[in-house]
């Protein structure tokens, strides 16, 4: 019985190691990158339809509060490497976290040159208010895997990660 492409691909994508093996070498870092690029768009939309509906920001923004929550002050330049962005990027999250009066910038005692940022009183209680029904969903999400299956994701999806950001440094 011959396979239809959509029907292989399927397969793969469930990850069937016979189907994998069928996969030319050459044909395999193609079908990763779909695989990853399938998977971060359905993370999107599964993040879209979790996130607290009391928040009314983006999810990078989320994320930086969350961060700053856990770290109390952080230097622009700290929080742009824990969130793998730019120091543009950070930037632009920071200017309209602050505008929303959720996080204050201040420059650092010791550098004038580095600039501090930490949550407001205010953005600190709603945060935590909101982290564990956002950490339970997290949690639900993740308990697909096994314990030794989420730290071989862990550690797959980290080692990507390194190699891309590698990547990117050398075309900077």
């Amino acid at each position: 019985m011959r396979i239809s492409p959509p029907e292989k691909i399927r397969r793969v994508f469930e990850g069937e190691v016979e189907a994998l093996n069928k996969v030319p070498k050459n044909k395999r870092g193609p079908l990763g990158a779909a695989v990853t690029l399938r998977l971060g768009h359905l993370f999107s939309r599964w993040l879209e339809r979790n996130i607290d509906t009391d928040w009314s920001g983006s999810a990078p923004q989320l994320m930086l509060i969350a961060v700053l929550v856990r770290h109390k002050t952080l230097t622009m330049g700290e929080a742009a490497e824990l969130l793998d962005v730019t120091p543009r990027a950070i930037t632009r999250l920071v200017d309209s976290l602050e505008k929303e009066e959720l996080v204050t910038r201040q420059v650092s005692p010791h550098d004038k040159r580095v600039y501090l940022i930490s949550v407001t009183a205010k953005t600190e209680a709603k945060a935590k208010q909101m982290m564990p029904k956002h950490e339970k969903k997290m949690s639900e999400l993740f308990s697909v895997f096994s314990d030794a299956e989420l730290l071989e994701y862990l550690r797959l999806s980290s080692k990507l990660a390194e190699h891309l950001k590698k990547d990117l440094k050398n075309d900077d």
